[in-house]
């Protein structure tokens, strides 16, 4: 696989999740968002395991997108939490959940890092 397409693929899981987790927040009763926050966090780092994101040689120069990304993902986590018990949550839950991943996906896509495999470990 190559470097691109491995980004591609390690953006797109980790946008889906985090909409995925923001739809669940503002739609489900207690404890599940509470669950939910966790299996994600879980997700993120498995997954960041599974693509080569995290390791000795990476210490130090993790693969960020800058204050930008966590800025939005902010925003869209209050909006989650203040949705949550209105009326409105019931669409609007599952809304912010497709705007957070199209958002955070197309964010990632331009401006993160990631760091691709070595030619030791691409064997």
């Amino acid at each position: 696989m190559s470097t691109n397409t491995t980004a591609r693929n390690y953006w797109l899981a980790l946008a889906a999740t985090y909409g995925l987790t923001l739809s669940v927040v503002a739609m489900a009763d207690w404890p599940w968002p509470l669950f939910m926050g966790g299996a994600f966090i879980l997700f993120v780092v498995l997954l960041s395991l599974r693509y080569r994101q995290a390791g000795r040689k990476i210490q130090g120069r993790l693969g960020t997108a800058g204050p930008g990304v966590g800025f939005a993902g902010s925003i869209l986590g209050a909006g989650a939490l203040l949705v949550r018990g209105t009326p409105v949550a019931a669409w609007a839950g599952p809304l912010l959940g497709v705007i957070a991943f199209l958002g955070v996906f197309l964010y990632l896509q331009r401006f993160g890092r990631s760091h691709g495999q070595t030619s030791e470990s691409a064997t």
